[in-house]
């Protein structure tokens, strides 16, 4: 794992605005992100080859390994999602690719694991393949570009829960958390993540959360640009990434010559990971 210091030193943690978030409903603003980062490192690792049940709640759903409809637990709830997940061929005239979602095994450890401090867990449930404790069912996928070496991939998590009300709860507590100065660093189970922030969010859905954050895996910084958008009584979330070595950066900032062209190396920690509206669209639109 990278040093802390290190982290630091690459803008990865940020001040936070405000204390525990409004509360409302509205749709979330915030301050501009900071430099973010090439999509560079490990194909995330040995995760889970389905497309994302969890236990908890009231069941979870599951998918083929090519993001087509699997036949996991089949709840009302995770029924539900199975029918409003994006499934192979959906994305095909954006160029994206549906697949399950895998996950890297530093993140199967955590998943669904208490966060310290406690009102910071939303933040890493919206990541997680797993059922939150108060949702019904979750699903995952992945949406890839096709054909473009090294663009970031956008992992898309899906959450039923029992009412509009209970999601919006949910949505709330989110809200709370990317504004609460406490979470600006927060761990959950093995995973460290720090650099959280509160994002403008797209005017998508019922209402909409957006943040940012960041951790380390192996030798790599890996950085997300999180979009939770509420439709009834679903919540989405969108998390698009980017990974870098920090290590090279540095080489790569060494051999520039003052004054000299700012010619980018083979990592370059100044790219924002960006969720594509193509694929919100896409996904909101199948939610029943």
């Amino acid at each position: 794992m990278v040093a802390v210091s290190v982290a630091a030193a690459l803008g990865l943690t940020a001040a936070c605005s405000g204390g525990d978030g409004d509360g409302g409903d509205g749709r979330d603003g915030g301050e501009s992100s900071t430099s973010q980062a090439k999509p560079k490192g490990p194909d995330g690792g040995a995760g889970d080859s389905g497309a994302g049940g969890g236990s908890g709640g009231g069941g979870s759903a599951a998918g083929g390994s090519d993001g087509s409809d699997g036949s996991g637990d089949e709840s009302p709830a995770a029924r539900k999602l199975t029918v409003s997940a994006l499934a192979k061929g959906d994305l095909d005239r954006y160029d994206y690719d549906v697949l399950a979602k895998e996950r890297s095994r530093f993140e199967v450890a955590s998943d669904g694991a208490p966060a310290k401090p406690a009102a910071c867990r939303p933040l890493s449930d919206m990541l997680a393949s797993a059922t939150p404790p108060k949702a019904e069912a979750h699903l995952g996928r992945t949406v890839t570009p096709k054909g473009r070496s090294g663009a970031s991939p956008t992992d898309i998590e899906m959450f039923a829960y029992d009412d509009t009300g209970a999601a919006r709860k949910a949505l709330t507590e989110l809200r709370a958390a990317t504004k609460a100065k406490r979470c600006a660093t927060f761990r959950a189970g093995t995973m460290r993540y720090s650099g959280v922030a509160s994002l403008p969010a797209p005017d998508k859905g019922d209402e909409a959360v957006a943040y940012k954050l960041g951790s380390h895996q192996d030798d790599y910084v890996k950085r997300r640009t999180v979009v939770v958008v509420r439709d009834g009584s679903t919540l989405v979330s969108f998390a698009a990434t980017n990974f870098y070595n920090p290590a090279d950066v540095a080489r790569d900032e060494e051999v520039r010559e003052p004054g000299g062209l700012d010619v980018p190396g083979p990592d370059k920690a100044d790219d924002e990971p960006k969720v594509a509206p193509a694929v919100i669209d896409a996904q909101l639109d199948k939610v029943k």
